[in-house]
């Protein structure tokens, strides 16, 4: 292994696994069982994102109209709510999309008060939120 600062070269083992260095691991506070997030930019690099507390999965189904996600995304925002990752699809065309995220929550003040305000916005239909509590 080649250590630099903010550079680490690891090897995949035959199972597929990699090591997180003990000083990578020791510097994001990363303890055993932490589950982490692995997404692609679609140009062959990785980004690892540890889900800890203030860690949140999102799941909503709404209207399928031009803007509704939109919305979606403005009231998040206004509860300074950052997206890690996200997918979304048509149910029925027109009628029924789906919005998955996975959110970081950690400098939203009222995440209660947020989920109330998404559930009574009229282009929702149902809204599931998970907080990730350590």
């Amino acid at each position: 292994m080649i250590k630099m600062k903010n550079f680490n070269v690891v090897k995949l083992d035959s199972k597929g696994r990699i090591i997180l260095p003990y000083h990578v691991r020791e510097y994001m506070g990363l303890k055993e069982g932490v589950e982490l997030l692995i997404s692609n930019n679609e140009k062959k690099e990785l980004r690892i994102f540890p889900l800890i507390s203030g860690t949140a999965e999102l799941r909503i189904v709404m209207a399928d109209v031009p803007g509704s996600l939109s919305k979606v995304l403005n009231m998040i925002a206004k509860y300074k709510i950052d997206i890690l990752m996200s997918t979304s699809k048509t149910i029925e065309k027109g009628k029924i999309a789906e919005w998955n995220a996975i959110i970081d929550t950690s400098q939203c003040k009222d995440t209660r008060k947020l989920e109330a305000e998404l559930k009574r916005m009229n282009v929702i239909k149902k809204l599931e939120l998970k907080l990730k509590v350590e």
